[in-house]
């Protein structure tokens, strides 16, 4: 599969075709923001540093949802035994739209289980900062719920520290499906104020306020996310993995069985939805 190499004089970023991925993000010196993947040995898209996820995020109980009385099965996965783990579009060859020196578009077309879609994702480096967008229109007869989100793995070290505003979070449980809701934060898992992020973290948060910063001291560095997602998935396996995830999505982890489907779409044929995401690259004040 291609990889295309794209920058300008404060980023560069390689893309590849397999699941729109982002296999690298450097600032001018050479560091990556990103983790990095090498596309000279085997990898897949779990081992990107970026990836879409869609037409849903995350997981969903039973790998099943009702909808009007009517029951779903999601499809397998070949990356999960048990669920439909971040949808499909991320394991997918995309088609290269859209070219220019610091840009790119890619286009995916999928029909699998009860989704039908066309999707159609745009990477583009402006200035210091990396800015991407989702679409996603569905070609089904039968409306369907849908959901999608950006799936980074920051660059991270051991004085690596996050901030943002939620106002509550849903703690993982039992097969990494989310507890109850809860608007009080364990000492751990609020950040507030700035704080390292320690141990397995597996957790979303809702209410979420659209900006998550990540500061590198030894770099004197600092990284912004936006988006106008109101959900984000902190993700660290451990403090030793080189690195941590924030996740903007659009809805909740398993809001396929929650009361009001909280941030699922409900599209009918030709009808679209869309999010977006910046990362901006400034230095530590």
């Amino acid at each position: 599969m291609t990889v295309y190499t794209l920058g300008n004089p404060h980023l560069r970023m390689r893309v590849s075709a397999l699941g729109a991925c982002l296999l690298g993000l450097e600032d001018d010196q050479g560091r990556p923001l990103l983790r990095s993947t090498d596309p000279a040995q085997p990898w897949h898209p779990g081992q990107s540093a970026l990836f879409p996820m869609l037409p849903l995020a995350n997981r969903v109980a039973g790998n099943r949802f009702e909808l009007w009385g009517e029951d779903y099965s999601l499809p397998e996965s070949e990356r999960d035994p048990d669920f439909f783990l971040h949808g499909d579009g991320w394991l997918q060859p995309w088609q290269p739209v859209a070219l220019t020196d610091s840009s790119m578009t890619l286009q995916l077309t999928s029909q699998n289980g009860p989704f039908h879609y066309l999707a159609e994702i745009d990477y583009r480096l402006q200035g210091a900062s990396l800015v991407a967008r989702l679409g996603l229109t569905h070609l089904g007869e039968v409306p369907c719920l849908y959901g999608a989100g950006f799936h980074p793995f920051f660059w991270r070290d051991e004085k690596t520290r996050i901030r943002f505003l939620a106002s509550g979070v849903w703690q993982e449980g039992p097969d990494h499906l989310p507890t109850s809701w809860s608007s009080e934060l364990l000492s751990n898992l609020d950040f507030r104020q700035w704080q390292r992020p320690q141990g397995w973290l597996n957790h979303c948060y809702g209410g979420w306020r659209g900006q998550a910063e990540i500061d590198q001291p030894a770099r004197q560095q600092r990284l912004l996310v936006s988006s106008e997602c109101a959900f984000l998935m902190l993700y660290q396996p451990d403090e030793g993995s080189g690195f941590v995830c924030l996740e903007p999505q659009s809805h909740a982890a398993n809001a396929h069985h929650l009361a009001g489907h909280p941030g699922l779409r409900l599209l009918g044929r030709g009808d679209r939805m869309s999010l977006g995401m910046t990362l901006s690259l400034r230095p530590a004040p």
